[in-house]
């Protein structure tokens, strides 16, 4: 483990909800020394004004700034725009990135498939059965998957849909880009992980980091008392008032909050919208990181080239099956499950194991076992709009072990 040798010297960490209008977006820091997760104030939010703040930070040490919208494309996707003549090569994200700012209609998305190409990725998925998959198989065409090898494991959208379906990212995406993209200039005092090296190199280097965090692969850290290595994945339904409450008194009782007396700050701004809880989540988990001496970056999982990486991503076991988070009743609000460790947390991962179907849109979970998956994904009538050129049960079979190797881990 790197643990504080990577995060030596490290003042505050802020995290940024970011969203394609600027008024929607919200900002907390976590001060290190002070142990604090806070709500910063502002009446809106830029990459401009987001590194201003952390240049507040940066007498006390170096800043880590966080925002919740891919930094990174799949490493199948810069191959291929190394082949655009006119973008002279690019081999980094970075390099990429100054290609798409001056790349007219870059950032407009198209709404039919035929018309997507590697100089206009982003696309909003039409109505109807089968819109995404058409852009999956438009791409495929030209040897691009659609996903990062991190989205596909913390079950992330692909980064290029900026609407037509929940949880689209790509209009994220596009707004921080385009405020990003002109600010890469040689004499920045900024560096960008992992693309320009090692988180520990980095922050002894440079006064202020940008990184790429996503929130549900925070509420974990923040919620749920077990080991690192036996910590599940948790999935909130943030979009509900009443358990956001809920899963902010559970952060507020948490047992490492109190050993580590840590405060946090802002609570009901944090309960009331989405932007605001994921900001506040995500930075009392990466504190978390902090204070118990877990490394933030992944190794195997970082790409310092193409794809990036997801800050905290190493405090959960993503090759567990994936936890929900459920609202108490009657407007009580209880911590969801009792606090184990050691023996006893393994024992009851395995009692209450799940397995959920990763098809994306499918709610098919397992019990116990996986019994029955092969019949399951077999079925092109199950999955019609998920790989529909395979028509035997066989080939289906065969794909689904090949894209989803993690369901089998």
């Amino acid at each position: 483990m790197i643990g504080k040798t990577q995060t030596a010297g490290l003042s505050a960490i802020l995290c940024a909800d970011w969203g394609k209008e600027s008024r929607k977006r919200a900002v907390y820091v976590a001060d290190i020394a002070a142990r604090t997760v806070k709500r910063v104030a502002a009446s809106e939010w830029s990459v401009t004004t987001v590194l201003g703040e952390a240049e507040r930070w940066t007498s006390n040490g170096s800043v880590l700034v966080t925002f919740d919208a891919p930094l990174g494309v799949p490493e199948s996707y810069l191959n291929a725009a190394a082949r655009v003549l006119s973008w002279r090569w690019p081999k980094t994200f970075l390099e990429l990135l100054a290609c798409a700012c001056s790349t007219r209609d870059f950032f407009s998305a198209t709404i039919i498939a035929d018309n997507w190409k590697i100089e206009r990725p982003f696309f909003s998925v039409p109505a109807g059965e089968g819109g995404l998959t058409s852009y999956r198989i438009a791409a495929d065409r030209m040897g691009v998957d659609l996903y990062r090898t991190i989205d596909r494991l913390t079950k992330a959208k692909t980064l290029f849909v900026k609407s037509g379906i929940p949880g689209s990212v790509g209009s994220a995406a596009c707004a921080l880009w385009r405020d990003l993209g002109p600010r890469l200039t040689q004499s920045r005092s900024f560096r960008v992980w992992p693309f320009e090296g090692d988180l520990d190199f980095l922050l002894r280097s440079a006064p202020v980091v940008i990184g790429e965090i996503y929130p549900r692969a925070a509420y974990a850290t923040a919620l749920i008392g077990t080991p690192d290595t036996v910590r599940p994945p948790l999935a909130v339904a943030k979009t509900v008032a009443a358990v956001r409450g809920d899963a902010m008194n559970a952060l507020l009782t948490a047992e490492w909050v109190r050993a580590l007396s840590v405060s946090i700050e802002d609570v009901k701004a944090a309960e009331a919208n989405e932007d605001d809880f994921d900001a506040c989540i995500t930075a009392a988990a990466l504190l978390r990181c902090v204070l118990e001496d877990v490394r933030l970056s992944q190794a195997p999982l970082d790409s310092a080239q193409a794809e990036g990486g997801m800050l905290g991503t190493s405090a959960i076991n993503l090759r567990l099956p994936e936890h929900t988070f459920r609202a108490g009743h009657g407007g009580e609000h209880k911590p969801r499950a009792p606090r184990i460790s050691g023996t006893k947390c393994i024992e009851a991962l395995r009692a209450t194991r799940t397995f959920s179907c990763p098809i994306e849109g499918c709610e098919k979970v397992y019990e116990a076992t996986r019994g029955g998956w092969d019949g399951h994904v077999g079925s092109a009538r199950i999955h019609p709009s998920w790989h529909p050129e395979l028509t035997s049960a066989e080939a289906r079979k065969r794909q689904f072990e090949i894209e989803f190797p993690g369901f089998f881990g």
